[in-house]
C-alpha cells in the first residue's frame, strides 16, 4: 500500500502496515507535569513545575474515540509526566470505558500518589498499572528523582498490589544504580509476586552525555543475573505471549525456583520495531510514530476542531509510513527534540 492508497475514514477498520504490524494501542500523555524530577527524564533541567493543559479531557476523550472506533485500537496506555497529579483523571477513565471495543486501560506512574488514588482509579476502569522504581536505597532514590520519597513510592506499590490484579515495576537501567541491586529486584518480584521490567536507558534528550555515562544493555544485565545464580526461563514476548505481559515490547522470563518474573525492554541493544503496534500522543497534542525519532505532527488543531477525518488521516499516515526499524546509532547521535516527560514515557 502506498501513501496515496490510504483507505478512507470508516468505522473500526483494521490498520495494518506493509510489514504486517497492526495498530493495537495508543499511548496518551495526559500531562507533562511531574511531582518528581528524574535525571533520566531530563538530565539537565529537571521536570517542569508549571503546566497549562493544552488538551482538555474532552479533547482526549475524542482522541480515544477515534483511535478505538475508527482505527481499531483495543488498548490505551495513560502516561505523563505523572498522570495522577492531573485532576479529573478518574472521571476521564470512567468515560472512555464506554467504548465497548476498548479491552485494556493501563497507566504508568511513579507511584507517589497511588496510596490515595489506586482504589479510585481501579473503580474508574484502569485495569493495571506500571510503577517506576529504580533503586531501593532511599538516598539514591532522592538523588535520581531530585527529592522524591522512596517510602511513598513503596507505599504506592503496596496500594497498587491491593487494588489491581496486575502490577509491574519499571526499572530504568541506570548503570550506577541497577548493577548493584539486581538481586534485590529479583527478591522483590518473588516476594510481591509482581513482574519487574528492566528498561534500557534511551537518548530521548538532546544532552547525550548522561546516556553515554549510564547506559547498560540487556545482554549485560542477563549476564550479571546469571552470575548471581538466577536462571531465566523464557516466558514470551508481549502480545505474542497471549497478552500475559500486555501490549508492549517486553521479553519476559521466569526465575527458576521462584515466583519472580523479569522483563527486559531492549529498545537500544535489540529493537522490537517489527512488533511495534502503537502510536503515542504527547500532552500538547503531537502525534509521534516512534519514541526515538524526532518526527511528530501537531494534531491539536484537528482535535480541537473535532475534525475526525483529519485526525484519522494523520494517524493512519503516520502508522503506515513507519520504517521497518529505526537505527539505534542514529537515535543516539541526533537531537531528540523533547525530554522524556514532554514526550510521554
Amino acid at each position: 500500500m502506498t501513501l496515496l492508497e490510504l483507505p478512507q475514514t470508516g468505522r473500526t477498520q483494521s490498520l495494518v502496515d506493509r510489514f504486517g504490524r497492526r495498530f493495537r494501542y495508543v499511548r496518551i500523555s495526559v500531562t507533562d507535569l511531574c511531582n518528581l524530577g528524574c535525571t533520566y527524564c531530563n538530565p539537565v533541567r529537571g521536570c517542569a513545575t508549571t503546566h497549562s493543559h493544552k488538551l482538555s479531557w474532552d479533547d482526549l476523550d475524542f482522541l480515544v474515540d477515534v483511535s478505538v472506533n475508527d482505527l481499531g485500537a483495543e488498548a490505551v496506555r495513560i502516561t505523563g509526566g505523572e498522570p495522577t497529579i492531573r485532576p479529573g483523571l478518574a472521571d476521564w477513565v470512567r468515560g472512555i470505558r464506554r467504548f465497548g471495543r476498548l479491552r485494556d486501560v493501563a497507566m504508568t506512574t511513579n507511584g507517589i500518589l497511588l496510596r490515595q488514588t489506586a482504589a479510585t482509579l481501579r473503580d474508574a476502569g484502569i485495569d493495571r498499572v506500571n510503577v517506576s522504581l529504580d533503586t531501593f536505597d532511599a538516598g539514591r532514590f532522592r538523588e535520581i528523582t531530585r527529592g522524591g520519597s522512596l517510602s511513598r513510592c513503596l507505599d504506592g506499590i503496596e496500594a497498587a498490589i491491593a487494588a489491581f490484579d496486575r502490577v509491574k515495576i519499571n526499572c530504568v537501567a541506570v548503570r550506577s544504580l541497577v548493577l548493584g541491586e539486581l538481586d534485590r529486584f529479583v527478591r522483590f518480584s518473588d516476594e510481591k509476586n509482581v513482574e519487574v521490567r528492566f528498561i534500557e536507558l534511551m537518548p530521548v534528550f538532546d544532552e547525550k552525555d548522561y546516556f553515554h555515562a549510564n547506559f547498560v544493555g540487556v545482554p549485560e544485565l542477563k549476564t550479571r543475573l546469571a552470575a548471581l545464580g538466577f536462571a531465566l526461563e523464557p516466558e514470551g514476548d508481549g502480545p505474542a505471549a497471549g497478552n500475559r505481559t500486555g501490549y508492549g515490547p517486553a521479553t519476559t522470563f521466569r526465575v527458576a525456583g521462584t515466583r519472580a518474573r523479569i522483563g527486559f525492554i531492549s529498545q537500544m541493544s535489540d529493537t522490537k520495531c517489527l512488533s511495534c503496534n502503537k502510536l503515542r500522543l504527547t500532552s500538547d497534542g503531537a502525534l509521534k510514530p516512534c519514541l526515538l525519532m524526532p518526527e511528530e505532527i501537531d494534531l491539536r488543531p484537528a482535535i480541537k476542531a473535532r475534525d475526525r477525518e483529519t485526525v484519522c488521516h494523520h494517524m493512519r499516515l503516520q502508522f503506515l509510513a513507519r520504517a521497518e526499524r529505526y537505527d539505534a546509532q542514529t537515535a543516539i547521535a541526533m537531537p531528540a527534540g523533547r525530554p522524556m516527560q514532554a514526550t510521554g514515557g
